[in-house]
């Protein structure tokens, strides 16, 4: 046999490679490919002979020939059995002739050069090959291109270009980047997008549809009518994509610039942050880098996360409403998806219902994980666990909570609950009476009273601190400024709303699903940082005696070094005082660029830093009620007393971000307004708990709010405002 007719579904049994075996399928199958037949290895280019044996290929029993084509030109390509395997494509490799003129003599030279083109292979490579060659119709396209359809994206990404985008598949032309929803079985294109775009979604998903959801490279050209499928081929090498990051979680969590040592253990625990998910449902879109590192700073994968929420049919707010940032897509719910992945919903509200009890099981497991062995990377290794562990969970919980919380803030009934309810981070105000009480009775350090009421705080907290989820930060009882401060001040008392009895009544039924929840949550992260100050002390005399072995400078060093850097020093490394001088010189510098909170994989970031447009008004997520005047006094760390002519009942703090370890200054100010955090962000819960003023997710106010402004909060509408007054200082 000298040519086999694509769309006969029979080149594969013929041993055909995957180029023309793929179309072949893709043909039978009904997707719009175009016409064409592939002439064998070893098939005489004898023109006579060559008109003769492709006779009635594109067309059979029309009697089509080669010099009649209706489209008038041929594209003349290699369908050698070395291209477009699964691991290695070969792509560019092998010449394609467009244009060719529909003569046999044409279409024969046309076939020989391609041939030739093999050449390039090892002597090796071209014994094992079958040199087939495909000859299809040429579409006479406006508009053609590349796009990549990727089961761990719920967006198709396309390269287009006008015409058959032979320059973008040569690499001379660059083509216009799109992304396209991807598309189910039983949906159509978004009514928004016309012409090519629409065509090619709705090839996109056919291709899916007979081939299988898994990741595909195809080839198209549109010609104003139909989109045709030109090639499909497995994706041997992923498209970089120019995903959306966002600094959400950890800016409420972590410092503005995090250890080196933290940034490094995030990395390294990163590919099992998401296992609850991927455990619930394999085929999720959660097995692609979680976190990347943009100038020092750890962001998490906000595009993956609305990928997951897409994927579910559920809106991607959940994310952001949630964890705080702003979405990388804004798509609200879609019942067909919820439907089709029921089965997965179920297996996650499943175990959502026994989340608190895992959570308690995996807060006692945090608390106690020793290292399996002496030195930095039996160290190392137990924080890494206690850190994935500690996510994991927390991730679980968030899910579980999200649904009933975002019901109870629709009706308004969420703070009134929080403001009555108290966890292990509120509880750290609420046991300083004792403290306070000796303090008042003119007590202190060296008096019985005093000591034994601070050792039984010391007992119940000391293991909590600012920015507590850096290892590299004091705990409490290394540096208690923070909290004495606020035993010396004034009893916080939250507010209450005597008028929403009834309403709080009504809900009490969602509340108490709520609250089993959320102080599961709090536990957790109270056991949690138990187990994290255990870490912090085994690595504090580690450091000590590399100190005494000459390996470090001074103690304090390994929190500037990585895990990798700490681990070598298990193996003989040493690190010089001229080497951590670099580092923190670096450091210094980072620390000084702020970053967006959000930012894509290729943006510009010299450009971004700084760039945010000053405003006077700001909107957020409301977390309580009530509206408060005064002077914001803006910090990216808990100061431990307000400056000097600040009054409690008349400063709003302004903060980056906050979490339990801000609970004493919280007790100093009249307000809190919080640049990113969500609804069950710890620091939120923590403000709803105490019945402050307080909004956050107002993004980025650098440019506008400066310390000493007169600044309006409106806690129930979720506004922070720059008021005429006085300057900032």
């Amino acid at each position: 046999m000298s040519r086999a007719t694509l769309g006969d579904d029979s080149l594969q049994a013929l041993g055909v490679g995957p180029k023309a075996a793929l179309l072949d399928r893709a043909s039978a199958a009904g997707l719009p490919v175009p016409n064409g037949f592939v002439v064998l290895d070893g098939t005489d280019l004898d023109p006579a002979r060559l008109d003769s044996a492709t006779a009635g290929a594109a067309h059979p029993g029309a009697g089509w020939r080669a010099d009649r084509s209706p489209w008038g030109r041929l594209v003349v390509r290699s369908a050698f059995s070395t291209e477009d395997g699964a691991t290695t494509s070969m792509a560019g490799r092998f010449h394609t002739v467009l244009g060719v003129v529909a003569a046999p003599a044409a279409v024969a030279e046309a076939i020989a050069e391609v041939r030739s083109s093999a050449e390039v292979l090892t002597d090796d490579e071209r014994h094992r090959a079958r040199l087939d060659v495909l000859v299809m119709e040429q579409v006479r396209a406006t508009t053609g291109g590349v796009a990549f359809t990727e089961q761990q994206f719920e967006d198709d990404l396309v390269n287009a270009t006008s015409g058959l985008a032979d320059g973008l598949m040569s690499g001379t032309e660059a083509g216009e980047r799109h992304l396209l929803a991807k598309l189910r079985r039983w949906e159509r294109p978004d009514r928004s997008l016309e012409g090519w775009a629409s065509r090619l979604s709705s090839l996109l998903a056919d291709c899916r549809r007979v081939f299988g959801d898994a990741d595909w490279d195809i080839e198209w050209a549109d010609d104003g009518q139909t989109c045709w499928l030109v090639q499909i081929r497995p994706i041997t090498a992923p498209p970089r994509r120019n995903e959306a990051f966002t600094i959400a979680n950890h800016k409420e969590i972590l410092p503005e610039l995090p250890s080196t040592l933290m940034t490094s253990v995030i990395e390294a625990g990163a590919p099992d942050l998401l296992r609850f998910w991927s455990q619930a449902d394999p085929s999720l879109p959660v097995h692609r880098p979680f976190v990347e590192t943009f100038l020092g700073r750890p962001y998490l994968n906000l595009s993956m996360l609305t990928d997951l929420m897409r994927a579910l049919g559920l809106p991607t707010r959940l994310v952001t409403d949630s964890y705080g940032g702003r979405p990388d897509v804004d798509v609200g719910l879609r019942p067909s998806r919820l439907l089709a992945k029921a089965p997965t919903l179920l297996r996650l509200g499943r175990s959502q219902i026994g989340a608190f009890g895992t959570a308690e099981r995996a807060g006692r497991r945090v608390e106690h994980i020793e290292p399996s062995g002496p030195g930095f990377e039996a160290a190392l290794d137990a924080l890494i666990d206690q850190y994935v562990t500690l996510v994991a969970e927390m991730s679980s919980l968030a899910a579980s909570l999200a649904p009933p919380t975002a019901v109870l803030k629709a009706l308004r009934a969420l703070d009134l609950h929080l403001g009555r309810h108290r966890t292990a981070a509120t509880m750290m105000l609420d046991r300083l009476g004792p403290v306070r009480a000796a303090i008042d009775d003119g007590l202190g350090p060296g008096d019985e009273r005093y000591d034994r009421a601070w050792a039984a705080w010391l007992d119940h907290h000391g293991h909590r601190g600012v920015f507590e989820s850096d290892i590299a930060r004091p705990r409490f009882r290394d540096d208690p400024t923070p909290i004495l401060a606020a035993a010396r001040g004034p009893e916080h008392r939250p507010t209450t709303d005597a008028g929403s009895r009834l309403r709080r009544w009504l809900t009490t039924p969602l509340w108490l699903v709520v609250k089993r929840s959320i102080t599961a949550r709090e536990n957790l992260r109270d056991r949690s940082m138990r187990g994290f100050a255990a870490s912090r002390d085994r690595l504090r005399r580690l450091a000590a005696e590399a100190v005494d072995a000459g390996s470090l400078p001074d103690a304090d060093a390994v929190w500037d070094l990585t895990r990798d850097e700490l681990v070598s020093m298990d193996r003989g490394t040493r690190f010089s005082a001229a080497d951590l001088a670099e580092r923190r010189a670096r450091r210094a510098t980072l620390l000084e660029r702020r970053l967006p909170d959000t930012v894509r994989r290729f943006d510009d970031l010299d450009a971004a830093i700084g760039a945010e447009a000053a405003s006077n008004r700001f909107h957020g997520l409301a977390l309580t009620r009530g509206t408060v005047r005064g002077r914001a006094l803006r910090a990216s760390e808990p100061p431990s007393a307000l400056p000097e002519g600040f009054e409690r009942d008349a400063t709003i703090l302004v903060a980056r971000s906050v979490d339990a370890g801000w609970v004493p200054i919280f007790n100093q100010v009249a307000g809190v307004a919080v640049e990113i955090g969500g609804d069950l962000s710890h620091g939120s819960i923590v403000l709803r708990e105490l019945g402050l003023p307080a909004v956050t997710n107002l993004g980025e106010v650098g440019a506008s709010i400066r310390t000493g402004d007169h600044v309006e909060l409106r806690a129930g509408a979720g506004v922070l405002e720059l008021l005429e007054g006085e300057p900032g200082e």
